[in-house]
């Protein structure tokens, strides 16, 4: 059995069962959150409603999502990691509740809202939860691991959902992922510390987002976020024009788009994997430029092949397989490199992160419909600018001094 760390047996819990708590309350936001989409056609027949209105079940979701996890990061620096993580679960829970109950379409996107509300409680603390505990290179190892749940999530999601809509319903399978999050949250209650101690002692709920003008004038901070950002804008650029271009214009039906889609997921698994073994041997900021490097290459080769590669799925999803794999190098680095700047708003950065990590993910998509032209060339080239952006935000981070490891030159 391994020895325990100062901190973590100040806390009174041991690693791998920090792990374990953190990976399936990161995991079961993200799980709930693409479960219902082989649903979405039978949710429209059952409400009487089309299927572009019945898309907001997605679209409501991902809004909470990203705005919650401001409200998350600052209220765990005011109160701790520990009470915020179980009331995001208690909201979750009766979010996920009211839509296996819901009669209308207009209740359901009410519980969307509050399910995904509460479901990214775990994605926020875990990340400051592990900052609390350890220095910055060991936080991205183990984050690593923890982000894998991040990709078996939406690997396993849609096959469940699926599932449970041949069989038993989609009411059936809300109920069963609220069930679920009822057991994480008694495992939380029993099992999880509070490992936040250098709270805030100011009153009153505005004060909490003071911290965000805080970061936003920290260069440093906004150079991590800009690199993770961008790296994400590669992933949700691909998720954006993939499926048409696969299924529309290369005549492929939507269960072998979701077969090849299961590649980019195992690059992300992957790069997570080796981030988690060797990302404190490594350090943080030569994971990042390895990440990059990785990602350049990847997005050269897609750019190449969709203009001169024939029209068949492998030219798409093996070079995406490898700028995926980059991501899992890039973001658990650079995430704890973006918390470590201020580890006092550790929840605020974590937060604030995350939603500009989604809001970039979400511009991404409505850039690459523009853009597109029947070919798959205009989504190349956005994903291709976006890596050289996370590049470009990255040679801008270095330039300034880091306090955990000497800058790469």
């Amino acid at each position: 059995m391994s020895r325990l760390t100062r901190e973590e047996a100040a806390a009174g819990i041991r690693r791998g069962e920090l792990l374990l708590v953190l990976i399936v309350a990161t995991g079961i936001g993200i799980l709930s959150m693409n479960m219902v989409l082989p649903s979405l056609p039978g949710m429209a027949d059952e409400f009487g409603v089309g299927y572009n209105a019945v898309q907001y079940v997605l679209t409501v979701f991902l809004f909470a999502l990203s705005f919650a996890q401001l409200v998350y990061g600052s209220l765990s620096d005011r109160f701790g990691r520990r009470p915020v993580m179980i009331a995001g679960f208690v909201v979750f829970i009766a979010g996920s509740l009211l839509c296996a109950v819901a009669w209308s379409l207009p209740v359901l996107l009410v519980g969307r809202f509050i399910q995904g509300a509460g479901g990214c409680a775990g994605m926020v603390l875990g990340r400051a939860i592990l900052r609390d505990l350890y220095d910055r290179d060991r936080a991205a190892s183990l984050l690593g691991y923890v982000t894998m749940s991040m990709v078996l999530a939406p690997m396993l999601g849609p096959a469940i959902g699926g599932g449970f809509e041949e069989t038993l319903g989609w009411r059936a399978g809300i109920f069963s992922v609220a069930a679920v999050a009822a057991g994480v949250l008694v495992l939380v209650w029993l099992r999880l510390p509070e490992t936040h101690y250098n709270r805030g002692v100011s009153t009153g709920f505005l004060n909490q987002f003071r911290s965000f003008t805080v970061l936003a004038r920290s260069p440093v901070f906004l150079c991590y976020a800009g690199t993770m950002s961008c790296t994400t804008g590669t992933f949700f650029a691909f998720l954006g024009a993939a499926p048409f271009i696969v299924i529309e214009v290369m005549g492929r039906g939507p269960g072998e788009f979701g077969l090849w889609a299961m590649m980019i997921a195992f690059g992300y698994m992957i790069g997570n994997f080796v981030t988690g073994r060797y990302a404190e041997r490594v350090g943080t900021r030569r994971m990042i430029f390895y990440g990059i490097l990785v990602s350049l290459v990847g997005t050269a080769i897609l750019l190449a092949l969709a203009r001169f590669g024939p029209a068949i799925p492998i030219v798409l999803f093996a070079p995406m397989m490898l700028v995926t794999f980059s991501n899992g190098l890039v973001m658990a680095s650079a995430v704890t490199s973006s918390v470590s700047v201020r580890p006092d708003l550790a929840g605020a950065a974590s937060g604030l992160g995350g939603f500009l990590q989604i809001g970039t993910g979400a511009i991404a998509t409505i850039v690459v419909g523009l853009a597109h032209d029947g070919t798959a060339v205009p989504m190349a080239l956005i994903i291709l600018a976006f890596a050289l952006g996370a590049a470009g935000c990255f040679a801008l981070a270095v330039r300034y001094p880091d306090p955990v490891e000497t800058p790469i030159h």
